[in-house]
Parts: C-alpha cells; structure tokens; sequence
C-alpha cells in the first residue's frame, strides 16, 4: 500500500489509460493466464494496478501506479506491446493516456 502524501518524501504517480469497447471478462482471463505463465511481469517499479470497467457503456479505466515518473514512462514501451500482443476486440480501442502525480492516497 501506498503511504499516505503527507507521510510521503517522494512522490507517486498514476498512469491512466482510458478504453472503449473490447471484452472485459475475456481481457482479465487472458490477463491472468499471461501472468500464471510468466509471459507477463509487471514493469520495474509499478506498485499498485486498477482496472475500472462500466459494463453500460463497454468503457475502462485501466490506473497503474509508479514510484517513480522515471518508471512510469519506462514501462511505456512495455504498455504500446502489450497493445500490439492483446487483440483490439479483448483489450478495447485506447482513447487517452494520462499521468497525473498522486496527491493523496488512502483507507477511510
């Protein structure tokens, strides 16, 4: 878990990627699946994933969360791959990319 920003020296940050269409249920089997395998291993640095889905309008949210920028945008690479590896009917079309610094995080 992330510490809290104002216990926090170095800040975090969140890459945000935004997905229309594609098969929510089959993108997390095959997810999985990849992991199990091996074939797939999380970039140096991410700490924390989400994936938000809107089953109504077929639409994702996919937050992965960096301890560094640096990491952030070296997993990049790895992200426009895994694009080219996941088919556009399971993954979806990606709308937007965005980073944003972690203001602040926590349980309530």
């Amino acid at each position: 878990m992330l510490a809290r920003a104002n216990e926090r020296e170095v800040p975090v940050y969140a890459r945000i990627a935004s997905f229309e269409g594609g098969d929510t249920e089959r993108l997390n089997q095959l997810n999985q699946e990849r992991m199990n395998s091996g074939e797939m291993t999380p970039p140096a640095g991410m700490k924390r994933v989400l994936l938000l889905a809107d089953p109504d309008t077929n639409r994702r949210l996919f937050i992965a969360i960096f301890d560094t920028r640096e990491n952030l945008v070296a997993a990049e690479e790895g992200f426009d791959k895994m694009g080219d590896e996941i088919p556009e009917d399971v993954r979806g079309r990606r709308t937007s990319v965005d980073v944003y610094e972690v203001a602040w995080e926590g349980e309530v």
